[in-house]
């Protein structure tokens, strides 16, 4: 009814007026609307990075029940305006720290409108690798936002009635310069809040107050769209993250091929094909033979660089469905899925040894390695995972024993063996606590004049469980696992005072011969070792025979010929044990002191009859005469070997015809026997 008493003019500048100010009214809520949005939400950006940075660094704090750690972190908060308060929960959601420490607890606020505009909570879990430990809660508030909020809309107030006023002398002239602007904006602004395009701009090239409302707008824009920016950069490096992750977790980094966590899930897929649809599949084990060499010789990148290389000769030569994998070390993995027979697989793993038998050209050389290969078959060995890998496992190790560049199927006697085997090492490790040890002695009686000369010591096991165990099953697995060196001490410490005990009952000085393993002779203080240990019993060390065998002289030279002199020269005897049946190097005679040879018994066991032996046994003790060195012939069983090794000046000899290895008490027999001759030939000397 008002305008209808006004003039035009008056009514179209109340109209631009009141339409001017409903728009421009709109406008500013519109756009504080989006500010205190935009606001809020860089707000929340802000509390995750800051909770995410926080939870970082409270896991060592959560991890070891720090509670005093945790609030010193939390009080750091308190340079943070905003921040209203921080709760910490552990991974059973008892409370673990807060901030402020006096603050009354809040958590699960009800996402209603009055928490939305009063202030900001925002939730993370703190993990230690894919573990959650626990959960940060940060609360915060809003007055900033508010405060500039405010400020925002007294600006506008200002500015709307200052353009008010311009405008109700320029809206009679100017009325359609004033519309469009206004709606114009009034447009972008429904659009941006429709599409969420933040790089809509509104075009007005003006200096009044519409074109610093279009600028202000255009600013806003441009900080929201810079925002989204960011947070779009963020999004992609933490993609970038999750699939560099995802490489490391499934793919090898030095060959790039699957690794065993790939392999394990691959496999779990094959196998269950192949056992639903009754299909034949198989794992391939292959073991890098000699790869150890490169590594030691020509460094680990160059070990890194035969890998990589390897894994690429491998792949280009299998199937698509096939799948290779390095599941550590220098062993790979090959999946053969859906194999038409047995033979296939055998001809891919030859395929492989051929292959891995070519030159690798690295850094301008040529490198040259092998490939042990071990086959297990899904579902005709095993249909689990573990078994299977186990078997293959068990397979390949049974090929490197074969030699290299060898495949070898699983075998179920493989599995008996390593059962065996390992029963055996378990049992070993205990044998001396137990005093399941034990030794025999063998008599060494001198040929001339068929007395006892010495013994040589020989260890046997008797384990409750598993009986009396063959020498030849348990020393090498001695060697094997290092136990050969405290069994070594003990064999030494035994025999010896065994010695120095007959000695002073009997009053006879005999030899006693202990054998020494390779694995003993490198260690570094063996010479110390055996002194003391040979001091210990009392029993002069002239009277102990230290027994090596021909392998163990051509090995370390330099080291051995330092340790072998020392003991000489301390007193001890030096013996080569089966002798000629090893690398048989004559010059090793002539560099180390050696005091006797022992021929082995495979010569021995066949004179006079065989000729090569003949030949033979007389070429040894001939060369050790020549010496000036003592012969001792071991496994002499029967009378016609004693008479052809007494003819030929043999000295000693060690075997079943004059006793087999026999306990300490037996063996007393011939030191009581060794007595009373002396004893007699006392007698006779004093008649005489």
């Amino acid at each position: 009814m008002l305008l209808q008493d006004l003039k035009i003019g008056n009514k179209l500048l109340l109209i631009n007026l009141i339409a001017a100010s409903i728009s421009m009214m709109m406008l500013v809520i519109c756009i504080a609307i989006i500010a205190f949005h935009s606001n809020r939400t860089n707000l929340i950006h802000d509390l995750n990075a800051e909770a995410h940075i926080l939870s970082e660094n409270l896991t060592a704090s959560l991890a070891f029940n720090d509670t005093k750690s945790a609030q010193t972190l939390l009080e750091a908060l308190r340079w943070s305006p905003h921040i209203k308060q921080v709760v910490i929960l552990d991974n059973q959601g008892i409370l673990f720290s807060k901030y402020p420490s006096n603050s009354t607890l809040a958590l699960n606020e009800a996402d209603t409108l009055s928490n939305y505009l009063s202030g900001v909570s925002i939730q993370q879990p703190i993990k230690i690798g894919k573990q959650e430990v626990g959960r940060i809660q940060m609360n915060a508030t809003l007055d900033h936002v508010y405060s500039q909020l405010q400020k925002f809309l007294l600006l506008t107030m200002f500015s709307m009635l200052l353009a008010g006023t311009l405008g109700a002398f320029m809206i009679r002239r100017l009325q359609k310069y004033l519309t469009k602007p206004i709606i114009g904006l009034t447009k972008s602004m429904r659009l941006v809040s429709s599409t969420d395009n933040y790089a809509l701009r509104f075009n007005l090239e003006s200096k009044d107050e519409l074109g610093e409302l279009a600028t202000g707008f255009n600013t806003m824009l441009s900080t929201i769209q810079s925002h989204e920016a960011e947070l779009d950069s963020e999004l992609a490096l933490r993609m970038q993250a999750e699939n560099r992750l995802q490489q490391l977790a499934y793919y090898d980094e030095v060959t790039k091929l699957p690794n065993r966590h790939h392999f394990n899930e691959r496999m779990a897929k094959v196998v269950a094909s192949s056992v639903e649809n009754k299909v034949l599949c198989c794992i391939m084990v292959i073991d890098l033979d000699d790869f150890k060499i490169v590594n030691d010789t020509l460094g680990h990148h160059v070990g890194d660089d035969l890998l990589f290389a390897v894994g690429e000769r491998l792949s280009h030569d299998l199937r698509l469905e096939d799948i290779l994998c390095r599941i550590g070390g220098d062993e790979f993995a090959l999946i053969l899925d859906n194999l038409p027979s047995i033979k296939h697989a055998q001809h891919v793993a030859q395929k492989i040894i051929r292959l891995m038998a070519l030159p690798f050209i690295l850094e301008d050389r040529e490198v040259f390695i092998g490939a042990s290969i071990g086959i297990s078959f899904c579902p005709n060995d095993a249909t689990s995972i573990p078994v299977l890998l186990r078997n293959a496992d068990t397979a390949m190790y049974n090929a490197k024993k074969l030699g290299k560049n060898y495949c070898q199927m699983y075998l179920p006697e493989m599995e008996a063996k390593n059962i065996r085997r390992f029963a055996l090492e378990s049992a070993l490790h205990r044998a001396l606590d137990n005093k399941e040890l034990f030794l025999h002695y063998q008599p060494q009686i001198d040929i001339n004049t068929n007395q006892v000369t010495g013994f040589e010591a020989l260890l046997r096991w008797n384990n409750p469980e598993l009986g009396l165990i063959s020498p030849v099953d348990f020393i090498p697995l001695a060697e094997d696992i290092g136990l050969i060196i405290p069994i070594g001490e003990f064999v030494l410490y035994q025999a010896c005072l065994q010695s120095q005990q007959w000695r002073e009952r009997y009053q006879i000085d005999t030899a006693m011969s202990v054998n020494l393993s390779g694995r003993q002779l490198i260690q570094t203080n063996i010479v110390e070792r055996i002194i003391s240990i040979v001091n210990s019993t009392r029993l002069p060390s002239h009277l102990v025979t230290i027994e090596l065998t021909e392998s163990i002289l051509m090995d370390h030279s330099k080291e051995t010929l330092s340790k072998l002199e020392k003991l000489s020269a301390s007193g001890f005897t030096i013996s080569i044990d089966d002798f000629g049946t090893g690398y048989s190097s004559m010059s090793y005679l002539k560099r180390y002191p050696i005091d006797i040879l022992k021929i082995d018994r495979s010569f021995v066991s066949d004179l006079p009859d065989d000729a090569n032996d003949v030949a033979i046994t007389q070429a040894i003790i001939a060369l050790g005469k020549n010496l000036g060195m003592k012969l001792v012939a071991e496994g002499v069983e029967t009378e016609a070997q004693l008479a052809f090794l007494k003819m030929h000046h043999c000295d000693t000899a060690q075997g079943y015809l004059h006793s087999r290895p026999i306990p300490a008490n037996e063996a007393e027999h011939y030191l009581i026997a060794l007595s009373e001759a002396k004893h007699d030939v006392a007698i006779e000397k004093n008649l005489i």
